[in-house]
């Protein structure tokens, strides 16, 4: 770890070293370097007003047309270069791996409810406090919430129609409304296209699986410039097959983890599975294998899995090599994007926009499983069952087992197929607008329609009650292969689950100059929205009523909808020839909850000709969704501690289990925040940037569940609260006599409620370098790096703050670094993703579960994890481009660390290994 480490501190070294050479060298850059400041926005030139070339441009985190690009909020700008480079074909690919991204919905899940889908979660404030725009405009939430979590699927966006994209790490909701606390990610597609392009790229990982085959198709026709008209679409299809985490080295690919220093994690859920008891003789657990085939690799004694004193052998499962667990699925993608631009008049432009994405994702989990013993839904064995234990079968018919007199199971169904989650899902975006000016003014308006719709299909499912009665009456044989077959086809199903979420947007803005001070022109933008949103939830039957086995209950379908008006007021205000200042406010009507005003002040100091302060103020809030404030409502079980009932007289009550409620809260209340950003931006040549700014958020009303502990803990303070509802049974005569002071819990309801307060603060660097090396061609080189110097969070107002940075799930550091080479024909660049080292625990206020476990070894930090991505082309023929992509090209593994099931930290490391791509495009001119 130590080694790992200081590489990570090398490589910061060298990244700072190539740009002190960059900046050293810039004297002898050759004129025709471009001012990194305007490369974010094409052909931006600094000039004063009177100059007709002049091009005033929008820049995310503002409605004021302005010449110059840097404003008092930081924005990081993705090229198109940048995002297909290292071999990227989606913009999930590249977003989740930007320094200041925390996670976040990732689609190889196997464990969760939205496969294929993939959201961002800036600052590790949550997806939902994430804005994702396509060129300044919403996009209609992913559909099928993620339990209670709404986020904008970033696959429903093809990367080929995506000019570039601008991330503003700032809070924006005084500018575009609610979920604007942590940043914003505007998408930008291309304005218009002329010509055709034809592209296709073929891939596959180091393990030989993976393949993808991706096409893409651009055709576009008229000039703007002479024709007064462009149009143009983009076809984007792609296909990947499944990765699997038995093709994975080492302890990626394996339970049995006792060779790196853990446990044997291979469990009794085995094939054809796992029979024990308690011998009525000598109370002692005995287990033994329901067949005699286990590979000698996989006997293992009773005691390494049920407990020191137990006696017998147990037959284990490796759910990595012996199942079809994923390191990503398969996914078919179909996208269309398409845009018609009009000129009627020099003044005036009409415009539309279309944009279809189909996904279909896979993704293959676990075998089923039976767990049967009492008091599970498959009770014991039964005595009559042709595979109990005939020698515990007794003269008089009846079990010799002691205890509670049962023969326990543990088993996986592997000849049944192993369960699975199909989802398809539909996006679409279509938009008609127009725009023009008027002497100094600008306006736009635009009707907006966007939707997104979700089909989710558990695939082999079983029914609980034909199956239950097989076990029951014998006709279900573990083991049975072929002889189970007729069974399992009477008793599968396909059940369906459909979602769909809308959203329909008119607006209007209008932006130009006021007057004019001294220092210069006042700027002002003024504009109003009015869209209603919509989300529905359509499940099958057959999950409402709990008749899927082993699978959730879910709650009944809902519909729910709201309407929002919106208007909002901007200025840019020159205080002097150096010194401009931004102000806006944005008052928004929401028809569930009511009225929000947020307002936005930002200084921008202009200190030198290369050097500028800048920092922010912003308040922020975030709408409750529209599944937070339904009425979804869902059921599971939970175990828990009961202080009414634990004490040293009555310890039987300090183990207690109840049904669980948790879900959806119509009376939510919007969530608020207040950020701030100070930063410096350097540009002592053409050839060199940089950028610093510290931020700091904190959030309040934030929604989330009480703390159940809490809640037991003191009753009274929560007796009245209809988000914290625990129901007793009464105390009955016996608890009584044995000390108990309250009656059995039957039902724990936790409702979502604003309760939580969370404050996050560091620092973003950003190097950005142009060296011009002449004969030699011309080095890129760009540096990013988030730093989190502290991340509290309070369970409730009344909780101390928890500090978690640098805790696992939350990094202190963060780190891309790139490189690109350019010389004529030929192309090259490395970019490195960094991810820092980590605390082995989630909460410093917890200890290390490994280490109470007995491994302490394993609880000194998830070590640094980096990966380096290669790219390389060549455009040397007739309108030809070939290029070459090598992902994780060092094949490094994530660090090894028992987690949630994995054997490393999934969320913010990748299992997939070396993955090889080959492109080819071809241009018509």
């Amino acid at each position: 770890m130590l080694l790992k480490e200081k590489t990570s501190v090398i490589l910061v070294r060298l990244a700072i070293g190539t740009f002190a050479g960059t900046a050293m060298l810039a004297q002898f850059a050759h004129a025709q370097d471009a001012n990194l400041a305007a490369q974010p926005v094409a052909e931006v030139k600094a000039a004063d007003d009177s100059n007709p070339a002049v091009q005033k441009v929008y820049v995310t985190g503002s409605n004021v047309r302005r010449i110059s690009v840097e404003t008092a909020s930081p924005v990081q700008i993705i090229t198109r270069d940048e995002l297909t480079r290292g071999g990227a074909t989606s913009l999930n690919e590249v977003l989740r791996t930007i320094s200041a991204n925390v996670g976040g919905i990732d689609e190889n899940r196997t464990n969760g409810f939205s496969a294929g889908a993939a959201g961002l979660n800036l600052r590790g404030f949550g997806s939902q406090a994430t804005l994702m725009l396509i060129n300044g405009r919403r996009l209609a939430p992913y559909a099928q919430p993620e339990f209670q979590t709404t986020f904008v699927d970033l696959n429903s966006i093809p990367v080929g129609a995506v000019e570039r994209v601008e991330i503003l790490k700032d809070g924006a909701s005084a500018i575009y409304g609610s979920e604007a606390m942590a940043g914003v990610v505007n998408i930008i597609l291309r304005d218009s296209f002329e010509g055709l392009e034809l592209g296709g790229s073929l891939g596959e990982s180091s393990r030989s699986d993976g393949k993808q085959k991706r096409a893409t198709v651009s055709y576009g026709k008229g000039s703007l410039v002479e024709d007064h008209f462009n149009a143009y679409v983009t076809l984007d299809v792609r296909q990947r097959d499944p990765m699997y985490m038995y093709n994975r080295d080492g302890y990626l690919g394996t339970q049995d983890l006792r060779a790196y220093g853990y446990k044997d994690q291979r469990s009794l859920y085995t094939y054809p599975g796992n029979i024990y008891w308690t011998d009525k003789a000598t109370n002692v657990l005995t287990s033994r294998t329901l067949d005699k085939n286990c590979p000698a690799d996989r006997l293992v004694p009773a005691s390494s899995v049920l407990g020191a004193t137990s006696v017998g052998q147990a037959c284990v499962f490796d759910d990595y090599k012996d199942s079809s667990i994923n390191s990503a699925g398969k996914t078919d993608r179909f996208g269309i994007t398409s845009r018609l631009t009009w000129q009627p008049t020099a003044n005036t432009t009409l415009f539309s926009e279309l944009m279809f994405n189909r996904n279909k994702a896979t993704v293959t989990g676990l075998l089923h499983w039976v767990a049967g013993q009492n008091g599970q839904i498959v009770p014991a064995l039964p005595i009559t069952h042709p595979q109990y234990p005939q020698e515990l079968i007794g003269p008089d018919g009846k079990t010799l087992a002691g205890g509670n007199g049962t023969v326990r199971v543990r088993a996986s169904l592997r000849d049944f197929p192993g369960q699975g989650q199909n989802n398809t899902t539909d996006f679409g975006r279509y938009l008609v607008g127009a725009k023009g000016d008027f002497k100094n003014w600008d306006w736009e308006t635009a009707l907006l329609r966007t939707d997104s719709k979700v089909s989710s299909r558990n695939t082999s499912a079983i029914l609980a009650t034909p199956f239950i009665d097989a076990y029951t009456n014998g006709t279900f044989i573990f083991g049975g292969g072929a002889a189970n077959q007729a069974l399992y086809n009477s008793i599968t199903a396909s059940p369906k689950n459909g979602f769909k979420s809308g959203l329909t947007q008119i607006d209007g803005k209008l932006s130009g100059e006021l007057f004019n001070l001294p220092a210069g022109a006042v700027g002002l933008a003024v504009g109003a929205e009015f869209r209603r949103e919509t989300l529905s939830t359509n499940p099958d039957p057959l999950a409402v009523e709990g008749e899927l086995y082993h699978q959730a209950q879910l709650p009944p379908g809902f519909s729910n909808s709201r309407r929002i008006s919106s208007v909002y007021a901007e200025s840019t205000v020159p205080v002097l020839p150096s010194v401009e200042a931004q102000l806006a406010v944005r008052y928004d009507h929401y028809s569930d909850y009511g009225n929000s005003t947020t307002p936005k002040v930002g200084v921008k100091w202009n200190a030198t000709s290369s050097f500028v302060v800048r920092g922010t103020y912003a308040e922020g809030f975030r709408a409750p969704t529209l599944v937070e404030n339904s009425t979804d409502v869902r059921n599971a079980f939970l175990t828990f501690r009961d202080p009414a009932r634990c004490n040293a007289s009555f310890i039987l009550g300090c183990s207690g289990s109840s049904a669980y409620q948790s879900g959806a809260n119509p009376a939510l209340q919007p969530e608020t925040a207040k950020s701030y950003t100070l930063g410096v931006a350097w540009e002592p040549s053409p050839s060199f940037m940089a950028t610093l700014d510290f931020f700091q958020i904190k959030r309040v009303d934030e929604i989330g569940t009480y703390e159940l502990s809490k809640v037991l803990a003191d009753p009274d303070r929560y007796a009245n609260d209809p988000a914290a509802v625990i129901t007793r049974a009464a105390l009955t005569a016996a608890d009584r006599a044995a000390g108990a002071t309250a009656g059995e819990i039957t039902n724990i309801r936790m409702l979502l409620t604003n309760v939580a307060v969370s404050k996050i603060r560091g620092a973003d660097l950003k190097l950005t370098g142009r060296l011009n090396m002449g004969e030699y061609g011309v080095l890129t080189p760009t540096l990013n790096v988030s730093y989190t110097q502290s991340y509290k969070n309070a369970p409730s107002p009344t909780s101390d703050l928890i500090e978690y940075a640098g805790t696992r799930g939350t990094p202190s550091v963060q780190a891309n670094l790139g490189l690109a080479w350019k010389k004529a024909a030929y192309a090259l660049s490395a970019d490195t993703v960094f991810v820092g080292k980590m605390a082995s625990v989630a909460d410093r206020t917890t200890e290390c579960v490994m280490a109470t476990e007995g491994y302490p070894q394993l609880c000194t930090g998830i070590p640094s994890f980096t990966v380096v991505n290669l790219g390389g082309s060549y455009s040397g023929f007739k309108n030809t481009k070939l290029s070459f992509a090598i992902q994780n090209a060092f094949d490094r593994k994530p660090p090894f660390h028992p987690n949630d099931g994995a054997n490393y930290y999934a969320p913010l490391h990748s299992a997939m290994g070396r993955y090889f791509q080959l492109t080819a495009d071809y241009s018509f001119k």
